[in-house]
């Protein structure tokens, strides 16, 4: 007898899945792919490791949810465009999905983040619907930057120019749209170099960037020879190198965390000097973020709320001492300013669902001390209690 295959419900392709990590340390938990395959070809794309429902579909489901969450009156929470493909790709020419995704989040007062590495925000009709959400205070655009280098041909073949990119989002910046460069990932040996990385900061400063966010390298180990190649120095691929999962001994792998703790915090102090605003992306470095949150979400002017995090819990430790976590979790249900508790009840169930099953997950990395200290080495978990 064949099985019936589960209808799916409107919405579930909009949340980015709980993990440890996710859940842990990002604000952002929902997301529009309007595409599930990248004609950029870059060499360390996460694609490949996660289903990608892009579309139509969820062009639909985002105006579903931007609709039912203006007529209720009710605080927006922002959606990144997108997460794991370019939105901007070459197919947008023809297929225009982001540019329907603009247009909705125009017409719902909806805000968003816009991540691509497309020369295609300077070319219209795109252009205009950038700068008038940037107008309206719905928009931050996030432009990914790898390398400064001409190694960036080997690590994204297809993809634009990063000088190219850089001067289309300079132009807009000019006109007020708020600039985040995502620094990332950091390839050890070569992005992470004191030289290279004063180099960046110079150049997202002559861009009109606010804000730089980084995370580093993380790759399966068999491909770590293809960028000990690219790196002026070896050293960093001398080190061994950590699973990148909570409870996983197989999987990507990422620098040692004494490796990535010292580096980040160099390049935290290069882009201060340059007036950079500075955050880290699945790190958990608290102590050397120098913004409000992560992905630049206070550099929009309408209205919006997010999720509360571990950082949340860092500052709140950091300012009021060790916590139990039982006290812990009901400061976080509670927290002026955050979407959680009882005020998720009134959200579109997609959102109410979503953000549900994050704070589930965050539950229950505070109360295990294995996946709290490494999703961020922080905050530890000492007989009961939240320490830093």
């Amino acid at each position: 007898m064949r099985s019936r295959r589960r209808r799916r419900r409107w919405g579930e392709g909009l949340l980015i899945q709980p993990t440890p990590y996710i859940s842990g340390l990002c604000y952002s938990v929902f997301r529009v792919e309007p595409y599930a395959e990248c004609s950029f070809a870059c060499t360390y794309c996460y694609r490949r490791w996660y289903a990608v429902r892009g579309g139509v579909r969820q062009v639909w489901d985002f105006e579903r949810a931007a609709a039912e969450v203006r007529s209720s009156g009710l605080f927006p929470v922002p959606f990144r465009v997108s997460t794991l493909t370019d939105p901007l790709q070459p197919i947008e020419e023809k297929e225009k999905l982001t540019l329907k995704i603009l247009e909705i989040a125009e017409r719902y007062d909806y805000p968003i983040v816009l991540n691509t590495r497309s020369t295609l925000i300077g070319k219209e009709p795109w252009r205009g619907r950038i700068l008038e959400l940037a107008q309206r205070g719905l928009l931050v655009l996030q432009i990914s930057v790898s390398t400064i280098t001409d190694e960036w041909k080997k690590l994204e073949p297809n993809a634009p120019p990063p000088e190219e990119v850089l001067d289309a989002a300079g132009r807009l910046a000019e006109r007020g749209v708020p600039l985040v460069i995502r620094y990332q990932p950091l390839i050890p040996g070569l992005s992470d170099v004191d030289e290279i990385a004063e180099r960046a900061a110079e150049r997202f400063s002559e861009a009109g960037a606010q804000h730089v966010v980084v995370e580093y390298l993380r790759i399966e180990e068999h491909a770590l020879n293809f960028y000990e190649k690219l790196a002026t120095s070896n050293k960093p691929y001398r080190l061994k190198w950590e699973f990148y999962g909570v409870h996983s001994g197989r999987g990507p792998v990422k620098p040692p965390l004494n490796y990535r703790e010292q580096r980040i915090k160099a390049i935290s102090e290069i882009m201060r000097k340059k007036g950079l605003k500075f955050a880290t992306c699945k790190e958990g470095f608290f102590s050397v973020h120098s913004s409000p949150d992560c992905c630049g979400f206070y550099l929009l002017g309408a209205r919006y709320i997010v999720r509360p995090t571990l950082a949340e819990v860092y500052r709140i430790v950091r300012e009021g001492g060790s916590l139990g976590v039982e006290e812990l979790l009901l400061r976080l249900l509670h927290l002026r300013g955050f979407l959680s508790g009882s005020r998720i009840d009134a959200y579109p169930r997609p959102i109410r669902k979503g953000l549900r099953w994050h704070e589930n997950v965050l539950q229950k990395v505070l109360r295990d001390k294995a996946q709290l200290e490494k999703v961020t080495s922080e905050l530890k978990l000492k007989k009961g209690k939240i320490t830093l």
